[in-house]
């Protein structure tokens, strides 16, 4: 039997960190409601499950931070009060003056997915969402239904320049819209060459090294995917901040499995291999 987390549980903590290392933990929580026992299960884990935090995870599962804390540390959950809105929860004005914005997404046609659908037949949307971010023009909107507000997609997809606004339509359905901001004519003649996201694979005697250290979510998982996708090896060393747990079970649909796990000073390092066909 696993202990309950001993550690400090704050709202803006990873819910990957709280439940590392405690089967128990995250079977508890996955009893609090079926869309976060989804996201929980680890053979349907997503990429950006990883990136949830205990707070968002307390509004995924409709229970107040406090039932989410006692769940964690497996204690009895006390009596839920419904008279004070949760902290955190979008205000019902966020979903008022978002009715511009679907009117125009609407009227423009914008483009509009349902991930309800994927998620409930385990599938990861990750992909097809931004996908569908990539054919937005600046000025342009898309629209996206989910069973839950997917907070770190929203953040996510405000690091490439959109902005979002969500409601609630129902139980267990949001409806989100994006918009790409108009870019400045002054960033888009400017000379100087666009930020790298980290340095470029390279290869040695025991195979090919990348370094994601220091990488914004989900900027680390994407680039090991895209990396193993290609196809070109078959043996990789990552070169992490952290162990990648959320990272695993997509490798394992890829035929990838992981060697070794070494904690050392500055990084984790890890080693990954494509199994034999």
């Amino acid at each position: 039997m696993m202990s309950a987390p001993t550690h400090s549980l704050d709202p803006d903590m990873l819910l990957a960190d709280a439940i590392a290392g405690n089967a128990d933990a995250a079977d508890r929580l996955a009893t609090l409601n079926p869309a976060l026992a989804g996201l929980l299960d680890p053979a349907h884990r997503h990429a950006m499950t990883g990136q949830i935090r205990l707070g968002e995870a307390a509004r995924v599962a409709d229970v107040s931070f406090e039932t989410l804390c006692r769940a964690l540390r497996g204690e009895a959950p006390a009596a839920e009060s419904t008279s004070d809105p949760e902290p955190g929860r979008p205000s019902p004005r966020e979903g008022k003056t978002a009715g511009d914005w679907f009117e125009q997404a609407e009227r423009l046609s914008a483009p509009h997915l349902d991930v309800r659908p994927l998620l409930a037949s385990g599938q990861d949307p990750f992909s097809q969402v931004m996908s569908m971010s990539a054919q937005v023009q600046p000025g342009g909107f898309m629209v996206v239904d989910a069973p839950f507000d997917p907070a770190p997609l929203r953040r996510v997809l405000a690091k490439k320049g959109f902005t979002s606004l969500g409601r609630q339509i129902g139980p267990s359905h949001w409806r989100i819209c994006w918009r790409r901001e108009m870019i400045l004519q002054v960033e888009a003649e400017t000379d100087e060459p666009m930020p790298r996201y980290g340095p470029e694979p390279w290869n040695d005697a025991d195979g090919t090294h990348l370094d994601v250290r220091g990488l914004q979510p989900p900027e680390p998982l994407t680039r090991v995917l895209d990396l193993i996708d290609q196809g070109e090896t078959d043996n990789l060393v990552l070169h992490h901040d952290r162990e990648p747990v959320f990272l695993y079970p997509m490798l394992a649909e890829r035929g990838w499995s992981c060697l070794s796990v070494e904690h050392l000073p500055g990084e984790v390092r890890i080693r990954l291999v494509r199994e034999p066909s």
